[in-house]
């Protein structure tokens, strides 16, 4: 068999094993809609002081209610067309708060979500209030991952934006660094109750990968493989529509058959980031007691992997 054909194939069932425990467990489905819900939520907030300073001077006249605003930001005319907004240090105050929180609510989320996939990984049944009664257990080390999180995330747009292209190219190393020493950074959150010390999380995760695998993680990234199969099959969908576009003589043809691929696209977006976190709990079960959940086969767990003795 091809190699290539071979991968796609090895994708495609990790991807099937993982969205059968979805199947299996629909309540799992629930955790990254709350996780979206509180990220919306946050998203208002932060319009809050910009539209206190835009618009509550023009609505309401008030040495009090121009003074708020002003500690906030103020805009200032440019040259030319349009305005420039200045954050004062009351407005970014609010902002990192805001920032703050929207992290600790997502990992609060997150840890909820993982500790039910390990769950159901374990054979146990799924409850979303086990699985925020695991987080709120938990709150501390996840205000205190979260600030950490929060601060590297903060270093790094710092990085992007005050060294040009040499600050993107180290920005982007160090994120994915981060993002790689960080993978089992939850599943050690929900697992290890004696750990409260975040450096101690990120030190155990990446001593997870570097002791099991190395430093590639690429069964996890073997995943993706199933991407690609839907962008090929994207490709067919499209091309066939254009051929039928053509037969008919009808450009409506594009709208009526963009409408179902989008939703397609939303629902296979929604269903492979979620099979992603759940091949990777799957992964991270193997690494720490070596044991191989029931919906996967040992090969799947060290495909791509070289274990090491």
């Amino acid at each position: 068999m091809n190699p290539i054909t071979e991968k796609l194939q090895r994708s495609w069932q990790l991807f099937k094993r993982s969205v059968q425990v979805l199947r299996d467990h629909p309540k799992l489905l629930i955790f990254p809609a709350l996780t979206g819900l509180f990220t919306m939520g946050m998203a208002l907030f932060f319009l809050v002081p910009v539209a206190l300073v835009v618009l509550v001077p023009h609505w309401i006249q008030g040495t009090w209610i121009n003074a708020v605003a002003n500690s906030i930001g103020s805009l200032h005319p440019r040259h030319g067309r349009g305005f420039d907004f200045q954050l004062h240090s009351a407005g970014a105050g609010i902002l990192a708060g805001m920032y703050l929180l929207d992290m600790f609510l997502a990992t609060m989320c997150s840890v909820a979500f993982n500790s039910e996939i390990l769950e159901a990984l374990s054979g146990r049944g799924v409850s979303i209030r086990h699985g925020l009664e695991v987080a709120c257990r938990r709150w501390k080390v996840v205000l205190l991952w979260s600030l950490l999180a929060g601060i590297v995330g903060l270093i790094i747009r710092a990085i992007e934006d005050r060294l040009a292209l040499v600050g993107r190219l180290v920005a982007g190393l160090i994120g994915l660094a981060w993002g790689v020493a960080a993978t089992f950074a939850i599943p050690i959150l929900v697992r290890e109750p004696s750990i409260s010390n975040p450096f101690d999380i990120l030190s155990k995760s990446a001593a997870t990968i570097e002791r099991t695998w190395g430093e590639m993680l690429a069964g996890y990234v073997g995943m993706k493989g199933s991407n690609l199969l839907f962008f090929s099959f994207s490709i067919l969908f499209w091309l066939a529509t254009g051929a039928a576009a053509l037969v008919l003589s009808n450009g409506w043809v594009f709208l009526m058959a963009g409408v179902p691929w989008l939703l397609l696209l939303i629902a296979y977006s929604y269903l492979a980031s979620l099979a992603s976190r759940v091949y990777l709990c799957a992964l991270y079960l193997y690494a720490s007691d070596g044991v191989v959940p029931g919906y996967y086969e040992p090969s799947m767990m060290t495909m791509g992997w070289k274990l090491r003795k």
